[in-house]
């Protein structure tokens, strides 16, 4: 893509395009051409760098101010130095330069210069292209280099932050602007551009300049190739001005020069150099021969060569110049000269130029008198011809080494003798001086050839000559060469036409800035078009130059011969000469002698004039202001007696000028007089460095002869001083830089010298400066002012290194740092060292202000201590740094020196990184280890303490759910928090985009609130964060009311009647775009053009008061608005009211004034509505009817009765109160409004003095009230007084209503309270409280206490948020119970502790408990009667910890342990009471588990009991207890049974037989769940759909979350970060965001997600635990389907031909949406063209879904002229729109087609009704049917017949149905089918008849090969025609058969049964013999033995059967 740009001039059009990509120029042009562009449009294409030379520059015309600006370019180079961009002020400035190879950025916005260089190391003139970026943010600056090396600074604090530009922005040089901050001699940019970008001026996409506004000198398109040449390329110099500047040639004592030459030129410089003192080293040319000449010490010494050089061969040149001789050697001859002795060798100055000089040296060449500048040639002078093989004192050099090029080439193609032209153009007649059209050759050519315009002809090339002055340039443009051709017939572009230069101009040379791969010498159309084509004379005399060139085409296509190259074409170029003001002198003084009342003659020798550019037979004299008349008159010697004004030269000097005295005896003619002048002083200077002196007359004065005369004495310098400057004191009291002054100026003594030179000098150099001086406007002489400059030198005395050991600060004191001066007194407060680069790792401290780069501090402060280094971090690693300095004074600068400290390593030193955080606003994002982490060597375990939080967001950590840390706005957090990825930044979702948060990173851990001075170990930091805005906010309506306006009248629409606001703070409101459908009641339209409908306008519009309403139709309505911000989309209905015109009160709310003073009466107060167009506010007036009786309506400060609403709304009306007693007033006005008026009054409150001061709140106490019951709020309660009100005056109004209670107020009136729970009391009065009249109402039970909020006022000012509480006595006793546990068979006490009463209404009472459900596994007791269970026990008996005891009998065991069971749980001893206690020790108790535990086993000693064994004793059970051990299942209970009986001891355990001996039992064991399984997200991508806008419920398949352990009510969600497209809420509580819910809320659908109507989709961070595990964390995705309308049936609509409507139904078109308004509507936004869309027979541009399903639409046609129409429609609804759509209408024709009819190849068909049948619309139109051919058919075309000559067929573009039947149509296909079996093809036509609609139809068949075997007649291609009549075979199907055709076919259908025997045969329409396998002999057809059903047509066998 490129773009192009058309620069116009005042009064054009101003456009720019962007052409697609395949666009060619030509197009471009005929877009150009367009009605709109007609004015003089220039264009160019910006597709090219461009090319400086060193003293080039393009200079914008710019003034701004800004503090964001940006600059990128793009160059190449290989020069160190250079000015790339300077943007500038006249203090401020933006200086971009190349310095060293290194980029430099010097900026100064008014307080001090800033300067950033690129990075050390990388050379940027390597002449590879770089980017440069600068990037000025406010107080920001970057650099960036080839987007990876970044230099940045801040500037200086409390600096301005706007550049301001006054004087322009500059490229590639400074154009001359003298400036203070810019160097003396800039150096220019010398390489190539392509981009310059600032801010967003593109400076380089245009090089033409527009005078007044962009200025460019020598800067060409196109990267030139001289740039990339080496010291071994020739140079070619082709134009009188050209040259080469070398750097400054460093040579003293001896000067060595060498080329080698070749030219044809007569004289040129070849090499000047100029020196101090007017000295100068040069070579030329003259006559032929190279001539040394110097000039040295006054004295010029020349040396010239004998051999000639300008013999156009190579010649070799070498000049040796020393102190005492000067040698020439020319091709190895030598010349050698002597120069005097005396005098020391050259100082050269400025720069060495080789082949001219550049125009500020060419003065000074002119007054050493070199012969190449002299006479004609005073503005030329330079070689011509080309130069090789230059060296300098031994050093090849070239352009490579360049600082400055003009007019040159690289390469040479030497000069061959000119010839003369073969060519038989006709070039211009000599006497012709302006020559405007070159004549083209004709091309002899019999006829016009192809591509040639028949207006041309073969003068296709048109040719105007270019015009250029003598020795200067000029380009070649398209206006020059024209080339006439048809371009379309060749099938070529234009610019592919190109021409190669064939011989080159004799005079000058053609420049061409072409691409570097075109061919050379050649140019194109395109290269005229950009203007890179230049011509440049070489600066000779004659009068016109030409080259030859030929016309060639670039393209690939055939071209006629004229476009080969093979002509010659002549281009003239005429040279208009240059022409300078002639010289006139006196050479014989001014007086001028004569005898009264004579004539005598004037000579030569009284009167001279000289002229370098014509002949003095040339010049001519006028006599400018008329001599004395009275004195005398000049005459003419041929003309005695009359007067002249004029005369010539050649009258002069053929002494033919007389002047003849009349009257009076002195008289003047004014004339220049030549002066006597002398030098009077000139005794120089003498000055201390640094220091600045007055130049006067007593120093330097010129003395003349003129006495008592003005005598204008000027110096102009013309070497100014090297090491300070002069300066002159202007009228504004400034001293500014100066090179030049008057001796007035002396004698005011009002110049001076300022030495400027900070340096420190090695030896004593002096200074001066040197100048001509112009006496009279004359230069006369020149002088040398010497300047004695006294120097001053620097001692560093000390400059010790500082050792830091364990300390952060040190001092520097003048042990460490110490320097004196020399050549001057200088006080330690006047030595000062400049800071040049700051410390890295610490900070330079005066006092405690830091000191940055270019601060300067003195040698008394570092005596007084005042100057500190303090490290910013503590190192981890020994290191060192170091600040660089400079000694400076107001005399002089120091070299560079640095100071250094050694900082020894601290393990303890915190070192972080901090590189912040980036995230979309309302999103959250974890703060990870690359964004924030600090460590010492030591340790990595760090803690972070917050000291300001983040203000638009918080920090959470995202912790374990039993941990009891705190998750929101934490205050601190460790390095190990980070490494978890357990700390989250939240942003609120505000509209910010820049968030931070200050911490203190620490080794301890703990809150840390500062750090103390010498503290280690902590670091403070700044975390930023970046927020990027979205565009998440609706439009939201701010104004939403109805809009009135007069019934059919029209009223503007503004934003006070319709207003959205987009809370994104990014969006300017101006910019929604209001989109509007029909209007039922009126429409909308531009303001300043009715008749221009607006459907789509912006906010902007509303604003401007562009939109305007006019009213028809009902009286009230409304219609649908969309606004979009251009994302969301919502629509709004605005509602209209039409009425008879009205005035009313909108606000009245009186004026509250205080005694005798004024307040503005404004619309806060008053205002009135209309519904009439009222667009000025003059039109409404305010007229006093009954003026107040205590005050006065004031217009600034006069009296008024009547003002406009203009002065009312601009706040200048005001009431002054007269300060009179009264404290009340009031008046009445009449508003009048276009023929309306409205009276009305307006009341006027005066409040004192003391009304300002507030009330005062006396009784503000507790409200105490029994629960459900009311308490009066007393004064003793609640009492504000004011001293000057009354209590009724003091207002209370409730700002924060009671929360379980209402205020109510009673009313004497009506006998009751007011004030309930819906309509509560808002207001009311301290004396309704005196009076008793309000209550606070307890209604809402179990609360203890409540407050309500109320703010008091005198009507003046007010008393804010008085915080009434109220204590509520509760109804029943608060008793607080508290669960507790106790181990098994334990008791506890019941104290206070587990049964409490905490309200302080029930202290000290004593009250009764009574059980009302006893516990079930143990009992109450009493102390002191343990186990008898108790049911009632006292207060007092809990107060004073009386014992109550609880016993069960369970065993309870943990989930996965193990529990012992032992006597106490396991005890059968009992069994024993049965035997006689003799025997009882003999036996003992056994055990046998007869059923084990399900979920757990059991272990006796260290085996497990089993059903093999299952035994066990009492005795074990007793001594070692028996072991229950769970199996760690998710279960809670278990048992296992047993039998139990009596056996001997010392006997094996057996279970005895009688079942009476044996107990048999069950023991129970508890489980205590553990919760040891986590969740588990059973959902691998947790996600929802929705779409925009709906609100759909979370199920189970799109979040589920399984927990073993867990019911669903405990496995909890949490929300970390909400979602940032909607919110989440529960069922019944839509409204409200929530941020927790659990599983079972989801199964159950109870969460739901409510979507903003946004399109963006969005996600939100969530966690879930059962309350145990460690949370999960997972992203939930909220896919988001915009609201759209699509449409499902699309089919359009076909109407038969014939009839004139058709329904349009459901079939036909249909939408569906998937928003929740699923009414939709279609629009017709263009009606069809040829009918109407009825609906109940109305036309309609509006429907609904609805009718399409009723079928209540039809098409009804009204224009029978198409085949086609349609109809333009938009479908929407309230949420979405579709539109553009388009529904087409077809007609059908009424026609019957044949189906699958295959026809052979290469014979004429003809067709008959079996192919087309129209008789249906023959029949009901009564007229003969017309197919008009639309499309052929692809493979033949269709013919007609001729009857008598059936052998020649006519193409049939239209045939009737008539020819049809007559089978006068034939079809005739011509395909090839080689290969091929069959081929489709169609052909289309329209078919039309009277009266009837035409219709479009097509007729489809397959081409099948032809078998001449079948036919007996091959010779000839069209068959006989039969002459009897074919009938069509009808079939039951069909109201056609398949046809028995009069041409051959084949037919694709089925054959009946009767025909299957004849299935795969040709039918054939011939005469022929018939065989049959039933008939042995041949048949006619008229034989009348044929038993075939056949008349005219037979059968033949398929070929295959």
């Amino acid at each position: 893509m490129f773009r192009l740009k058309v620069p116009v001039r005042a009064g054009q059009v101003q456009t720019c395009l962007t052409p697609p990509l395949n666009t060619t120029f030509e197009h471009i042009l005929y877009i150009l051409s367009f009605p709109l562009l007609k004015k003089n449009i220039s264009f160019f294409l910006s597709l090219s760098p461009a090319s400086f030379y060193g003293d080039g520059f393009v200079q914008l015309k710019a003034t701004e101010s800004s503090d964001h600006n940006m600059l990128r370019i793009r160059f190449r180079t290989s020069s160190t130095n250079g000015l790339l961009f300077l943007a500038a002020g006249q203090t401020d400035y933006f200086l971009l330069e190349l310095h060293a190879g290194r980029l430099q950025l010097k900026l100064d916005l008014g307080s001090r210069e800033l300067m950033l260089q690129s990075e050390r190391g990388i050379q940027l003139n390597d002449l590879a292209w770089h980017s440069v970026e600068v990037r000025h943010v406010q107080h920001n600056i970057t650099l960036t280099v080839d987007k990876n090396s970044h230099t940045g600074a801040k500037m200086p604090p409390g600096s301005h932050h706007d550049f301001q530009i006054l004087d322009g922005l500059y490229v590639g040089g400074s154009g001359g602007l003298d400036r203070l901050y810019l160097p003396r001699d800039p150096i220019g940019f010398r390489g190539c551009m392509d981009e310059v970008i600032f801010n967003e001026h593109d400076l380089l996409s245009s090089l033409r300049p527009y005078t007044g506004f962009k200025n460019v000198h020598e800067v060409s398109l196109g990267c030139s190739p001289q740039f990339f040449a080496t010291e071994e390329d020739p140079i070619s110099f082709f134009s009188s001005r050209a040259y080469i500047s070398l750097p400054t040639w460093n040579t003293q004592q001896e000067a060595i020069f060498e080329c080698v030459v070749h030219t044809s030129a007569k004289e040129g410089i070849v090499l000047y150099n100029s020196a101090r003192e007017g000295d100068f080293l040069a070579v030329e040319i003259q006559e032929g021969l190279p001539v040394a000449i110097v000039g040295k010490g006054g004295t010029i010494t020349e040396l010239r060569s004998l051999t000639f050089i300008n013999d156009r061969k190579w010649h070799s040149i070498k000049l040796h110049f020393s102190s005492k001789s000067l040698e020439l050697t020319v091709d190895g001859e030598i010349v050698k000269s002597s120069i005097s002795s005396r005098s020391k060798g050259l100082h050269f100055k400025g720069y060495l130029f080789v082949g001219g000089i550049d125009d500020s040296t060419r003065s000074e060449v002119r007054k050493v008198g070199l012969v190449s500048v002299s006479g004609k040639r005073v503005r030329g002078g330079s070689f011509k011809g080309c130069l090789k093989n230059i060296e300098v004192n031994g050093v090849k050099t070239g352009l490579s080494n360049a600082v400055v090029t003009k007019d040159i080439s690289v390469g040479c193609e030497p000069e061959k003798e000119p010839e003369p032209s073969t060519t038989v153009i006709p070039t211009s007649a000599p006497g012709s001086l302006f020559p405007l059209v070159t004549p083209t050759p004709s091309l002899h050519m019999s006829t016009i050839a192809r591509g040639l315009d028949r207006k041309y002809s073969s003068n296709f090339v048109q040719l105007k000559n270019l015009v250029v002055q003598e020795g200067g340039r000029a380009s070649l443009e398209a206006k020059h060469i024209k080339v006439l051709l048809d371009f379309k017939n060749l099938g070529i572009r234009q610019s592919q036409i190109m021409f190669r230069i064939r011989e080159q101009p004799i005079r000058g040379q053609i420049r061409l800035d072409v691409d570097q791969d075109q061919e050379e010498n050649t140019f194109s159309m395109l290269d005229l078009w950009h203007g890179r084509v230049m011509y440049i004379h070489g600066g000779s005399e004659e009068p016109d130059d030409f080259f030859m060139f030929s016309i060639y085409s670039s393209s690939k296509k055939q071209v006629p011969d004229y476009l080969k190259g093979n002509k010659l074409y002549r281009y003239n170029i005429t040279v208009t000469p240059t022409n300078d003001a002639p010289e006139l002198s006196l050479p014989e003084g001014n007086l001028f002698v004569l005898l009264e009342n004579s004539k005598k003659r004037l000579t030569t020798d009284i009167l001279k004039a000289t002229d370098i550019d014509s002949s003095y037979t040339d010049l001519a004299f006028s006599v400018l202001g008329n001599l004395n008349a009275d004195a005398g008159y000049l005459e003419i010697e041929n003309k005695p007696g009359k007067a002249v004004t004029s005369f010539s030269y050649l009258d002069l000097e053929e002494l033919r000028v007389y002047y003849v005295h009349t009257g009076v005896r002195n008289s003047r003619i004014v004339l220049r007089v030549a002066l006597e002048y002398k030098i009077a002083n000139n005794t120089g200077l003498q000055i201390i460095q640094g220091e600045t002196a007055i130049l006067g007359s007593k120093q330097l004065a010129v003395q003349t002869n003129a006495v008592k005369q003005i005598i204008d004495i000027r110096y102009d310098i013309i070497e100014p001083p090297q090491f300070g400057e002069l300066q002159r004191l202007h009228s504004s009291g400034e001293w500014r830089p100066t090179d030049s002054f008057s001796q007035r100026l002396l004698e005011k003594e009002r110049l001076r010298y300022v030495s400027t030179f900070q340096e420190i000098q090695t030896s004593n150099v002096t200074d001066y400066f040197k100048s001509k001086v112009n006496v009279a406007a004359r230069e006369t002489t020149e002088i040398l002012f010497p300047i004695t400059v006294k120097w001053v030198k620097y001692h560093l005395l000390r400059n010790v290194m500082i050792d830091m050991n364990k300390v952060r600060k040190v001092t520097l004191d003048s042990e460490y740092l110490f320097a004196t001066a020399e050549g001057v007194t200088l006080s330690e407060d006047d030595l000062y060292f400049r800071v040049l680069t700051t410390p890295k790792k610490g900070k330079l401290l005066r006092d405690t202000t830091v000191l940055s780069k270019n601060s300067t501090f003195s040698q008394r402060d570092v005596t007084d201590l005042k100057i500190h280094y303090e490290l910013v971090d503590r190192p981890y690693e020994d290191t060192s740094d170091r600040f660089k300095f400079q000694l400076v004074s107001r005399h002089a600068q120091s070299q560079n020196y640095d100071f250094r400290f050694s900082i020894k390593a601290d393990v303890n030193s915190v070192f972080m990184r901090n590189d912040g955080l980036s995230l979309l606003e309302g999103e959250s994002k974890l703060i990870m280890k690359d964004d924030l982490f600090a460590e010492t060597l030591s340790t990595k375990d760090m803690y972070y303490t917050v000291i300001s939080s983040p203000k638009h967001g918080k920090l959470v950590r995202i912790n374990q759910s039993n941990s009891n840390a705190s998750y929101d706005n934490i205050l601190t957090f460790s390095n190990q928090d980070i490494l978890e990825e357990r700390i989250m930044y939240i942003h609120d979702d505000s509209e910010t985009t820049q968030d931070e948060f200050t911490f203190i990173a620490s080794t301890s851990q703990g809150f840390k609130s500062s750090i103390a001075e010498d503290e280690i170990g902590s670091k403070e930091g700044m975390f930023n964060i970046s927020i990027q805005l979205l565009n998440d906010r609706k439009p939201v309506r701010v104004i939403d009311k109805v809009f009135h306006v007069v019934r059919d009248g029209q009223k503007l629409l503004t934003i006070e009647d319709l207003r959205y606001h987009d809370e994104d703070s990014d969006f300017d409101d101006g910019q929604l775009i209001y989109t509007r459908r029909g209007i039922p009641m009126g429409d909308l339209v531009l303001v300043n053009d009715t008749t221009h409908r607006l459907f789509k306008f912006q906010q902007k519009d509303l604003e401007e008061k562009r939109v305007l309403f006019i009213h028809k139709g009902v009286s009230t309505g409304r219609f649908v608005l969309f606004v979009s911000d251009g994302k969301h989309f919502i629509s709004s209905l605005l509602d209209i009211s039409a009425h008879e015109p009205f005035l009313k009160v909108d606000k009245n709310t009186g004026l509250l004034v205080q005694k005798g003073q004024s307040v503005t009466f404004s619309t806060n107060n008053f205002s009135v509505i209309s519904n009439m167009d009222i667009r000025d506010d003059q039109e409404v007036l305010f007229e006093l009817d009954e003026a107040p009786k205590y005050g006065g309506l004031y217009r600034n400060e006069t009296k008024v009765d009547s003002f406009s609403q203009s002065d009312f709304k601009d706040g200048l009306i005001s009431y002054r109160h007269n300060d009179s007693k009264h404290l009340a007033d009031y008046f009445n006005l009449t508003v009048k409004a276009k023929g309306l008026q409205l009276a009305v009054g307006v009341n006027v409150k005066v409040y004192l003095e003391s009304h300002q001061r507030p009330p005062i709140v006396l009784h503000h106490n507790i409200l105490l009230v029994e629960e459900g019951k009311p308490v009066k709020i007393s004064e003793t309660k609640l009492e504000v007084t004011h001293e000057d009100n009354l209590p009724s005056e003091i207002v209370f109004t409730v700002k924060v209503a009671p929360s379980h209670g209402v205020l109510r107020r009673f009313v004497e009136a009506g006998e009751s309270y007011v004030g309930t729970k819906q309509s509560p009391v808002k207001t009311f009065t301290q004396e309704d409280i005196n009076s008793g009249n309000i209550q606070y109402m307890q209604v809402e039970p179990n609360k203890v206490n409540d407050t309500f909020i109320l703010d008091a006022t005198n009507g003046v000012t007010d008393v804010n948020g008085i915080r009434m509480s109220v204590d509520i006595i509760p109804r029943l006793i608060p008793l607080q119970v508290f669960n507790f546990t106790l181990n098994e068979g334990a008791s506890k006490a019941l104290t206070q502790d587990v049964l409490k009463v905490t309200n302080r209404h029930f202290s000290g009472i004593n009250f009764p408990y009574s059980l009302t459900e006893p516990p079930q596994h143990g009992h109450i007791e009493h102390s002191r009667h343990p186990g008898v269970a108790i049911t009632s026990f006292t207060r007092r008996q809990v107060r004073n910890s009386d014992r109550r005891s609880y016993s069960g009998n369970r065993k309870i065991v943990t989930e996965g342990e193990s529990v012992i069971i032992d006597e106490s749980k396991l005890d059968a001893t009992n069994l024993m009471s049965k035997l006689p206690t003799p025997q009882r020790s003999s036996h003992e108790v056994w055990f046998q588990v007869t059923s084990l535990p399900q979920h757990g086993v059991i272990v006796v000693g260290e085996r497990n009991l089993t059903k093999e064994k299952p035994n066990f004793s009492q005795f074990i059970v007793n001594k070692y207890g028996i072991i229950y051990k769970h199996d760690n299942s998710e279960t809670t209970l278990d048992s296992f049974a047993f039998s139990a009986w009596l056996n001997f001891k010392g006997k094996t355990a057996q279970r005895p037989q009688d079942d009476i001996d044996v107990v048999e039992e069950r023991f129970n064991i508890t489980i205590t769940p553990v919760n040891d399984q986590p969740p588990l997200l059973k959902t691998k991508a947790p996600s929802l759909r929705v779409v925009q806008g709906d609100t759909v419920a979370l199920r189970p398949e799109n979040l589920k979350v399984e927990d073993l352990d867990n019911p669903p009510d405990d496995i909890k969600f949490s929300v970390i970060s909400k979602p940032n497209n909607g919110y989440l809420a529960l069922e019944g509580s839509l409204n409200e965001s929530i941020v927790a819910f659990t599983q079972a809320q989801i199964n159950n659908g109870s969460v739901y997600f409510i979507h903003d109507g946004s399109s963006v989709s969005g996600v939100f961070y969530f966690s879930v635990t059962d309350g145990h595990h460690k949370p999960i964390y997972k992203l939930f995705n909220l896919e988001v389907t915009e609201i759209s309308i699509s449409l499902v049936n699309y089919t359009g609509l076909t109407l038969e031909q014939g009839k004139t409507s058709v329904l349009l139904t459901q079939d036909n078109l249909a939408a569906e949406t998937n928003g929740k308004n699923i009414t939709i509507h279609y629009q017709i936004t263009r009606p069809p063209n040829f009918g109407k869309l009825l609906k109940d027979n109305k036309e309609v541009t509006q429907f609904e879904q609805e009718d399409l399903q009723a079928g209540w639409l039809s098409y009804h046609i009204l224009s029978l002229s198409s085949a086609e129409d349609s109809f333009d429609f938009t479908v929407f609804t309230s949420e979405a729109n579709l539109t553009g759509q388009v529904f087409n209408i077809t007609a059908r024709p009424l026609i019957k087609v044949g189906k699958g009819l295959r026809i052979p190849n290469g014979i004429t068909v003809k067709l008959n009704t079996s192919f087309l049948n129209a008789s249906e619309l023959a029949n009901i139109s009564d007229s003969d049917p017309i197919f008009e051919m639309i499309s052929q058919p692809k493979y033949g075309k269709v013919v007609r017949i001729k009857p008598k000559m059936s052998r020649t067929a006519v193409p049939a573009e239209s045939f009737t149905f008539q020819e049809v039947m007559q089978e006068k149509v034939a079809l005739e296909l011509n395909a090839n089918m080689t290969g091929v079996q069959e081929l489709n093809d169609s052909l289309v036509f329209v078919l039309k008849a009277d009266n009837i609609q035409p219709a479009k139809g097509e007729f489809h068949f397959t081409v099948v090969p032809y078998d001449s075997a079948l036919f007996p007649t091959t010779k000839s291609p069209v068959p006989t025609t039969s002459s009897v009549p074919q009938t069509p075979i009808q079939t039951s199907r069909n109201e056609t058969a398949p046809p028995v055709l009069s041409t051959a076919f084949l037919s694709t259908q089925q054959p009946s049964k009767n025909q299957q025997k004849f299935k795969d045969c040709w039918f054939v329409n011939t005469t022929f013999k018939l065989q049959h396998s039933n008939l042995a002999s041949p048949l006619r057809l008229n034989d009348t033995r044929s038993a075939l059903p056949l008349t005219a047509t037979a059968l033949y066998p398929h070929p295959a059967g």
